[in-house]
């Protein structure tokens, strides 16, 4: 399946991530923190990225996520200012097939173009 990047600074939402991804195959790099990832030696397919991992982040936000492409973003509103940067926003908690349908989106647009 893909190589999935997983962030989010809390370790409880982290691993359910983790879990779930690999739970569908998925091989999957978690970190607590963008800090931890090293975006030029690993190659991703998808990144999931809970909107805390930004919070440090400020006005960079939005560029960082386009480092990332194709981005699932987390967050706690579909209206998060920082919905548009994202492939897909993914509203917590997730719930049912929401992650991986718009992980199985993102993958495949991407793989698209």
């Amino acid at each position: 399946m893909a190589h999935l990047l997983v962030v989010a600074p809390a370790p409880v939402l982290r691993n359910s991530l983790r879990f779930a991804l690999e739970a569908e195959g998925h091989d999957v790099t978690a970190a607590a923190s963008l800090h931890q990832v090293d975006r030029a030696s690993l190659s991703f397919d998808c990144a999931v990225i809970d909107h805390h991992a930004l919070d440090e982040a400020g006005s960079d936000s939005g560029r960082i996520l386009a480092q990332f492409e194709p981005v699932v973003f987390l967050a706690n509103s579909a209206a998060h200012p920082l919905a548009a940067s994202s492939f897909r926003t993914v509203t917590k908690p997730t719930l049912g097939s929401a992650l991986s349908d718009a992980v199985r989106a993102a993958i495949a647009a991407r793989d698209a173009t």
